[in-house]
């Protein structure tokens, strides 16, 4: 009698089993660029499972993905990635999802787009929104809403860190607009194109680029017309690309070079790496742009 009474009961002791392990669970969060990783980490912690597509090494224009990144997209519960206009690779596998598995960050109606790219035509716009304080609070709020409406139990861990990181972006954004505010007239130049959505919300000027917001090179022309521009403080480089035309045009121009990450791999990874990163590259351009250019060689 025992014996029977202890097989009747084992499907509800497997089913409960199977619900306090679902119960226990991380929602597995699928980003494709480390910014979009530290956006997750800045919301929601160790309450998710954050696994990232991109190596840090890789330049997400020209990524290609694997057969591993097929399967890890299917197991994700949500996808979170900038848009089409920086991850190509990605679009068809992105169709193949439910649409209410995906997080578009382009896509997110309080983006804030740069003034010289027309919101209309998402070929001309520049993909790299995060540089933008307020678009990484748009994207960070909208990953908290899709995690707690999927996720009730964690509301309200969910809200509390999103108010941590609000005052803290806030906080970091304040900061670096009055360190940069006495250069807002100083000019300078981008290898890749990768900091309008910075230098506009900080109000600093960009005064050209030696790639397009794509990763493309510029011609001999574009090249030589940067080279004459005059009072040229600061030259940006970037850790995955060649500073052969860089140290060409900062020996020409007399102007600093500060090597910056977009991507901020040399962050660790943690609630406050985005709100690292926007510091990390306000400290760099504050000192590339207030340092006196290097006197030239003598002959």
């Amino acid at each position: 009698m025992k014996r029977l009474f202890l097989l009747s009961a084992l499907p509800f002791v497997v089913t409960q089993f199977i619900v306090a392990a679902q119960a226990w669970a991380k929602p597995l969060v699928v980003t494709t660029i480390r910014p979009m990783t530290m956006l997750v980490e800045a919301v929601a912690g160790d309450h998710v499972e954050v696994k990232q597509l991109l190596p840090d090494s890789e330049v997400p224009h020209h990524y290609s993905l694997r057969i591993s990144d097929q399967a890890l997209l299917a197991e994700a519960d949500v996808l979170l990635w900038v848009g089409p206009e920086l991850e190509g690779f990605l679009s068809k596998s992105v169709t193949a999802l439910r649409p209410e598995k995906v997080i578009t960050a382009a896509e997110l109606p309080d983006i804030q787009w740069l003034s010289s790219s027309p919101e209309g035509k998402a070929e001309n716009r520049d993909p790299h929104i995060w540089m933008n304080p307020n678009n990484g609070r748009v994207i960070a709020t909208e990953v908290s809403n899709w995690l707690a409406a999927h996720y009730p139990d964690q509301r309200e861990h969910l809200l509390a860190a999103q108010q941590v990181f609000n005052r803290q972006l806030h906080d970091v954004t304040t900061a670096t607009a009055a360190q940069l505010q006495t250069l807002q007239q100083e000019s300078f130049i981008v290898d890749h194109d990768a900091f309008g959505h910075f230098a506009e919300a900080f109000g600093l000027r960009q005064s050209g680029a030696l790639k397009t917001s794509t990763g493309l090179s510029s011609g001999a022309r574009d090249f030589h017309q940067l080279s004459n521009q005059k009072n040229v403080r600061c030259i940006i480089a970037e850790p995955r690309h060649h500073h052969g035309r860089v140290e060409q045009l900062s020996t020409k121009m007399k102007a600093n070079i500060a090597e910056i990450d977009p991507l901020g791999a040399d962050i660790p990874l943690s609630h406050q790496a985005y709100i690292q990163l926007i510091e990390d590259i306000g400290n760099k351009l504050t000192a590339c742009l207030s340092s006196v250019p290097p006197a030239p060689e003598p002959k």
